[in-house]
């Protein structure tokens, strides 16, 4: 019986318990970092596709606004619907 006594079996468990605190700490804290950096990335894609949506809003705005504006409308249905006055003729090219 010399100066080193054994550790009791209580003291073991406290070590133990202890042991797999530590261990759960760091596996939460793992999770709500990546749990972060997964919100961060969708929280960058929704800005990137707000303000897409947002030039897209202002593109149509601005078309709405021409929408009065006769020679606008005249060369929006000539240009998309091909059609010409009684005067003029249509020439087709042929695709390069």
């Amino acid at each position: 019986m010399g100066g080193m006594r054994e550790a009791r079996p209580g003291y073991r468990l406290m070590l133990l318990f202890f042991a797999l605190g530590v261990l759960q700490a760091a596996v939460l804290l793992g999770l709500e970092a990546w749990r972060s950096h997964a919100l961060s990335r969708s929280i960058a894609a929704l800005e990137a596709e707000n303000r897409a949506l947002w030039a897209e809003v202002r593109s149509l705005r601005a078309e709405v606004a021409q929408a009065d504006d006769p020679a606008y409308l005249e060369a929006l249905v000539r240009s998309q619907l091909g059609w010409v006055r009684k005067d003029e003729i249509l020439y087709a090219r042929k695709p390069h």
